[in-house]
């Protein structure tokens, strides 16, 4: 859809790990943080209460986010009850909003921070999927609607220590493009195979990566 992802980070289930790791991010200033895991009804699930750590903002009962916990334990139970468990999917960092989960049952939640909408998705493939296709993805499209203009090249024959300096031409030729090699399989092999990437995300780039492209298949050309 047209957006950069900088950085993905790892956290142990550590309110420390998590309020430390959360409050660097956000100091970096992104458009959009998400964090996946740690949403459910267990001890070890304490996400949010890390995030408002590191928000400095206290933790309260969501009516709207009570309201969806029930209704998902009334459709799969005949006597639902409210235990202190399931309660605590509803406690989120004060002026975060729930976000709506269809399969499973603790809600997605989003809030703002300066610049940055954080979004927080449960751990469940599913889940974290369902809620990011539903709540986040209208969010981003938003945001930024054009996809990127890319081109993949399939570079048979040559090693990726031939093709660099001709990537490196290409770089500075057209420095407002992306350019990424995939070597797939050995050098050593009988067909060394590379998919090479050029893209970029701005508008009016189509000219730019059809040009990168001629000028390297131009030089892969002048190898033979």
């Amino acid at each position: 859809m047209g957006w950069k992802l900088q950085r993905v980070t790892q956290l142990r289930d550590s309110l420390d790990a998590i309020k430390s790791g959360v409050q660097e991010a956000v100091r970096r200033n992104p458009r959009v943080l998400i964090t996946i895991g740690g949403l459910g009804p267990t001890h070890d699930d304490i996400t949010l209460k890390g995030i408002a750590l590191a928000l400095h903002r206290p933790l309260q009962l969501n009516n709207e986010a009570l309201e969806l916990v029930k209704e998902h334990y009334r459709k799969i139970e005949t006597k639902s009850k409210l235990t202190t468990y399931r309660r605590k999917m509803a406690i989120l960092p004060r002026d975060a909003k729930p976000l709506p989960n269809p399969v499973g049952t603790a809600p997605g939640v989003v809030l703002e921070s300066a610049r940055t909408t954080i979004f927080s998705l449960p751990g469940v493939p599913s889940e974290m999927k369902a809620i990011f296709t539903g709540s986040i993805l209208p969010f981003m499209k938003k945001l930024h609607s054009k996809p990127p203009v890319e081109v993949q090249i399939r570079i048979v024959g040559i090693i990726e220590s031939a093709l660099a300096p001709i990537l490196k031409k290409a770089r500075r030729a057209y420095p407002d493009l992306y350019f990424k090699s995939h070597p797939r399989g050995k050098e050593t092999g009988t067909r060394p195979l590379i998919l090479l990437h050029i893209y970029n995300v701005e508008d009016g780039s189509e000219s730019k990566v059809r040009q990168a492209l001629d000028y390297i298949v131009e030089k892969l050309s002048g190898l033979g």
